[in-house]
This record gives C-alpha cells, sequence and structure tokens, in this order.
C-alpha cells in the first residue's frame, strides 16, 4: 500500500480521534511516478522526505481561525483509490481510518510562535522539524494542544 502524506490542521485531527476517520482537505502528496522520474538517483526517504515536506508547507493554508500548528498524518492506503498529479499531489477518494495511520506529525511550540504571527516566514518555518507521535498519542497530543474534548 502506497503512503500518503496528508495535510491538516488540529480540527482535523480531533475529528481523526473522535470518528476514527480523516477526510483530507484536498489532494494529499507522496512519492508519485513523476517524482521518481525527475529525480531518479534519488533515495526513496529523500523523495519521501519531499512528499512529507510539501504536505507540511500545504497545511499552513489549513490553519486559519485553528491552532497554529502545522499538521501531516502519514497513513497506508489503497493504491486503487489514488490519482496522481505533479511532483507530489494526488487526489485520495475516501477517507483514511486511523487504523491505516502510521504516524501523526505537528509542529513544536517554537513552530506554533512563528506561525502565529501575521506573515509567517516559510523560509524559516520549513527549518523546524514535525515532531512525530504514534497514533495511539493522538488523544494525548490533542489535550496538549487544543485542550480536551468538548
Amino acid at each position: 500500500m502506497p503512503r500518503i502524506y496528508v495535510p491538516a490542521n488540529a480540527a482535523m485531527l480531533r475529528a481523526l480521534a473522535d470518528t476514527g476517520e480523516l477526510t483530507p482537505a484536498g489532494p494529499v502528496h507522496m512519492v508519485t511516478r513523476a517524482l521518481r522520474l525527475a529525480h531518479p538517483d534519488a533515495d526513496v526517504e529523500d523523495l519521501e522526505y519531499t512528499a512529507f515536506d510539501d504536505a507540511a508547507l500545504t497545511s499552513v493554508g489549513l490553519l486559519a481561525g485553528q491552532v497554529p500548528r502545522r499538521v501531516v498524518v502519514s497513513a497506508d492506503v489503497p493504491g486503487d483509490r489514488i490519482d496522481e498529479h505533479g511532483d507530489t499531489a494526488a487526489d485520495f477518494r475516501g477517507t483514511v481510518r486511523l487504523k491505516k495511520v502510521a504516524a501523526v506529525h505537528i509542529d513544536d511550540a517554537d513552530a506554533a510562535a512563528l506561525l502565529a504571527s501575521e506573515e509567517p516566514d516559510l523560509a524559516v518555518l520549513e527549518t523546524h522539524l514535525l515532531d512525530w507521535y504514534a497514533p495511539s498519542e493522538l488523544q494525548d497530543l490533542l489535550s496538549v494542544v487544543t485542550g480536551p474534548a468538548q
């Protein structure tokens, strides 16, 4: 099963925790055939990082009115539900189930402070790596980031 990187925000994480499903808000990112062809000598980890980084950048556009933290959900999904387009972009049909989530990645407090400014410097923001959390840590992560569920 291919791995996709879903740009998300805190509200989407809350929905994932509450319902066990995540509906992407737009294109997801992944290692596409086009990315492999464009970088034939790159190793898989570098290609995956490129796709992941594109998802992190895309997640900035989902933050209006949200907790100011980039979020990326990594998941393994059936390939027949994906339509690739562009270097890392793909459309995913359906929802991502929590049991298919490999990890949740979210900005630390320092990066959140950068995102809280009126015009965040994306070049500086990209120097901050997103923290990694296991899917089993989702409820604890949400209580720290957004407070307890209502």
